[in-house]
């Protein structure tokens, strides 16, 4: 990247230097140059505003009541909460460093609290699509019975798709049909697959043999990426002539949902999806709760 982002629109001469400052540290310490971007704009963008409210204000006079008119000022230019966030990221790191740098000895600005994320509901396939999608976007090649094997698997555990493609063998017991999934953190969990979905697996590793301890796999016996996954899917739905938009993350919080939906306990669902915090997994609850919604406004007389 080269240059300082927008530096020279600044009136303040410190402001532009110290910025200048900045944005060489941030390289030192091997910031990408996104973020050196980022940053020195969002802190531009802050100090141009504090010029144009209260003029040539001192660095060490700068504290949190600018910044929180800052933010106000942003948001009613329809600025989005990620970006405010990412804002108040760079301006933080900018006065943290001034301070490093006993160029002020301390501000204000560092006990504001980043704004919140906005949660998006996640996105989920119906039932109906999905039930629809098994039965007609599959074949009976052997490839065709590994992608039905993947594609059931991932709806009937809810797995991340990366424990899926880390999948073993060793890790299936088709006796009680539980499977060990390997999550984040190399933390481990036992979940059930369901009597579909462990046929079907069944079926593909009868029909591969080989040695290969990976239980997805080409027909070569490497192990599949995300990427293979992802196509894997893609291709399924248009084979099915569904309209929907689909990834492994949909199948797993298409999986959380219709539990919910069925009336699992938002903690056993919590489980299964290997969540540490109950709190990630209920926002799944908000999406029953839309839908209810939605199935009322369709079909009460005053629903609408």
């Amino acid at each position: 990247m080269s240059g300082v982002v927008d530096r020279a629109n600044l009136k303040t001469p410190d402001y532009r230097d110290r910025i200048q400052n900045f944005s060489d540290y941030l390289r030192v310490i091997n910031r990408s140059d996104n973020t050196v971007r980022w940053y020195v704009n969002d802190c531009v963008l802050f100090l141009r505003f504090i010029e144009s409210q209260w003029g040539e204000m001192g660095l060490k006079d700068i504290g949190k009541d600018q910044l929180r008119d800052f933010l106000a000022h942003e948001l009613s230019r329809g600025v989005g909460r990620t970006s405010l966030m990412r804002r108040v990221s760079g301006i933080k790191n900018f006065f943290r460093f001034l301070i490093r740098q006993e160029i002020i000895e301390d501000s204000s600005i560092m006990n504001v609290k980043t704004p919140k994320a906005e949660r998006k509901l996640p996105k989920v396939t119906s039932e109906e699509q999905i039930a629809f999608m098994l039965s007609h976007s599959f074949g009976n090649t052997k490839l065709d019975r590994r992608n039905l094997a993947i594609f059931a698997f991932l709806y009937a555990t809810g797995a991340r798709v990366s424990e899926l493609i880390g999948l073993n063998r060793m890790d299936l017991d088709f006796k009680t049909g539980l499977v060990r999934l390997k999550g984040k953190g190399s933390k481990t969990r036992f979940v059930p697959a369901g009597n579909f979905a462990t046929a079907k697996v069944r079926g593909w590793l009868e029909e591969r043999g080989g040695d290969s301890e990976a239980v997805f796999t080409t027909l070569a016996g490497n192990r599949l990426s995300v990427r293979q996954i992802r196509n894997i899917l893609n291709r399924a739905i248009i084979k099915s002539g569904v309209n929907a938009r689909m990834s492994p993350h949909t199948m797993r919080h298409s999986f959380a949902t219709h539990m919910l939906d069925h009336g699992a306990d938002v903690r056993i669902v919590q489980e299964l999806l290997g969540h540490v915090s109950l709190s990630t997994t209920q926002i799944y609850t908000h999406v029953t709760r839309e839908r209810l919604r939605r199935l009322y406004n369709r079909y009460h007389p005053h629903g609408k």
